[in-house]
């Protein structure tokens, strides 16, 4: 099943390094990666084809990366989990995604 991450978080030096590696111990391959920063904040949009309950353990290990701030998961048929929603507490507390940025 295909999957894809929408992940907001603070524009850093290998930031896009770090969450790749998170696939790449997974030994699953990229269908897609975009990467579009705004000032200091980046969305990055990744696609990958695997079961859920690998979807959900990447998921969670994006959590622990520090600067993420959001990640949104969802598959083919539903536009988001609502997982996505809360923020991690690795993320600075001045990075606000939806509100004004520095």
């Amino acid at each position: 099943m295909a999957w894809t991450y929408r992940i907001t978080a603070a524009a850093r030096p290998r930031l896009a390094m770090r969450i790749a590696q998170v696939f790449d111990q997974q030994m699953l391959e990229v269908d897609r990666f975009e990467l579009v920063r705004q000032d200091a904040v980046a969305v990055i949009r990744i696609c990958v084809s695997c079961d859920e309950s690998l979807a959900r353990r990447i998921h969670a290990k994006l959590y622990r990366l520090t600067d993420l701030v959001q990640v949104e998961l969802s598959d083919g048929a539903v536009q988001g989990t609502g997982e996505g929603e809360l923020r991690s507490p690795n993320s600075p507390p001045y990075l606000d995604p939806l509100g004004p940025q520095p």
